[in-house]
Parts: structure tokens; sequence; C-alpha cells
């Protein structure tokens, strides 16, 4: 079935966990998606199921993915992932654009969280102590609008790429619950999860603001999410002392992302 209309942003609504963003409908609407969709998965670590079981080693890509599961789920068999670990927008336009036609329906993607330098900030949380902290999120929040312009640019080669599509563009979660009992081998500090946790509303903010003038759906992970960040005593994503830290388990996109888009895909 082919669905050429893009989709309009959804009403800002108020959300428990205050990220302010735009968020998908609570109840998932008739999927207008089936055997006949051509869909292209894009983006980051967090779109190739990087925590999932991984069968592509050079990047990443996993069947526990939330691109491969709702590809599954819908029954589409014209799937092309050109995800990838460690992606930023540059990536994006010189590496994945090639998987768009004019023949797609479905794209959808998480980026600009590596844009952001997202873990380094973490590191310098852990490393350096609360002010350094602080100020490594402020300079951060600060650079947003730079990168909402890489992400603006990034959208609209998506655009031109595959105009036809319904794109579909996917936030990050909080990765920590702020105020829960937590061994630094696991997470930072409160305060600077907190801190942390500021950055990712920014960013969300930014992206959310981005596919805006795009035209394109934002779909807002965090609800889905809470709590279940590092340090709930049922994570889903992995602690700091991990090989594939601060990525979502298994369990991370099969209850939180999977659930997040197909609320607003159906």
């Amino acid at each position: 079935m082919r669905r050429r209309s893009i989709l309009l942003l959804s009403a800002a609504v108020p959300l428990a966990a205050a990220l302010g963003l735009l968020t998908a409908p609570a109840h998932a609407q008739t999927s207008a998606y089936d055997s006949t969709t051509k869909y292209v998965a894009m983006g980051d670590s967090y779109s190739a199921g990087v925590g999932g079981a991984t069968t592509d080693l050079d990047c990443g890509r996993s069947p526990q993915g939330y691109p491969a599961l709702w590809a599954k789920a819908h029954g589409i068999t014209s799937f092309t992932d050109v995800t990838c670990g460690g992606a930023v927008t540059v990536d994006v336009l010189s590496k994945q654009l090639s998987g768009l036609s004019a023949d797609t329906d479905v794209v959808t993607i998480t980026i600009g969280g590596n844009d952001t330098g997202w873990g380094e900030k973490v590191l310098t949380c852990l490393q350096s102590g609360d002010a350094a902290c602080t100020a490594a999120v402020d300079q951060a929040v600060a650079n947003m609008p730079a990168v909402g312009s890489k992400v603006d640019a990034t959208y609209a080669a998506i655009k031109n790429a595959a105009p036809n599509a319904d794109v579909y563009v996917l936030g990050y979660p909080n990765l920590f619950e702020a105020t829960a009992s937590c061994s630094v081998w696991i997470a930072p500090n409160q305060f600077q999860r907190k801190e942390l946790n500021r950055f990712a509303r920014a960013l969300n903010q930014t992206l959310s603001a981005s596919v805006a003038k795009a035209g394109f759906r934002f779909v807002d992970a965090q609800p889905f999410f809470a709590g279940h960040a590092v340090c709930s005593s049922k994570s889903w994503i992995y602690p700091i002392v991990n090989l594939t830290a601060l990525h979502p388990t298994a369990d991370g996109y099969r209850l939180g992302y999977l659930p997040a888009l197909t609320s607003a895909t159906g």
C-alpha cells in the first residue's frame, strides 16, 4: 500500500518526564503500511540496534533493533537498512542517502546525538566533577543551534531523495534516572545525571524544531522509556560498565522504541 502524503507534527502535550516535546498519540491508529511498503531505516547506533544481538560487525545493525522489529510487525519485505553505529549527520549525507528513492514510502531515523559529542559529555561528568559537568552541558546546549543547522540540511536532503516518503524522526531517551540510588560504576552521581538529562532534553527540543520545519513527524521516545533508564531496577539502557554502554537493551528496542514508533505509524 503506497502512502504518499507527508505526515504533519502532532500537537504538543505535557509529559510526566518534563521533556516538553511533541509526542506520538497515546493510541495507535490503524496502520497504512503493509507488505507492499518500501521502508528505509537510516541513522546512528540507536537506529542500528547496537545493544541488541548484533549480526553486522561494521555498523552494529541488529535484528533486535526497532527498524527490523517494525518491518517484521508490518510484514514488510522491501526493507533497506543503512543505519550505522557512530554515524553523524555528514555520514547520512555521504553514505546513507543512496538507500532512498522516489519509490520509498517510509523513512525512520535517529541522528544528531553523535554530532553533539554526547559520549564526551558523559566522560567529562564522570572524570572531572560537578562544575566541569555543568560547564560541558552548558557548552553543548549553547551549541545546539549549530547542531540544528546540520540536522536541517540532513532532513532537506532526505526530503529531496525521497519526496514521497513519510519520515519519522525518533528522539533519544533520557539515559539516567535522575534521583535513584546508583553506583558510580553504573552511572554518574545524581547531580550529574540531572545535568546530562538536561542536555538530552535540549537535544530533543532541537530535533523536534528541525522536524517541524521539514514537515516530518517527531516521535518522542522518552515517555516510553520513563522509569527504565540507567539506575532503574528494570533498566532498558545499558550502564556505564558495558561494551554497549548507554545504548538500549533488546527490551529497550522491543518495549521502548518499537511501541513509540508504532504509536505514530499504526
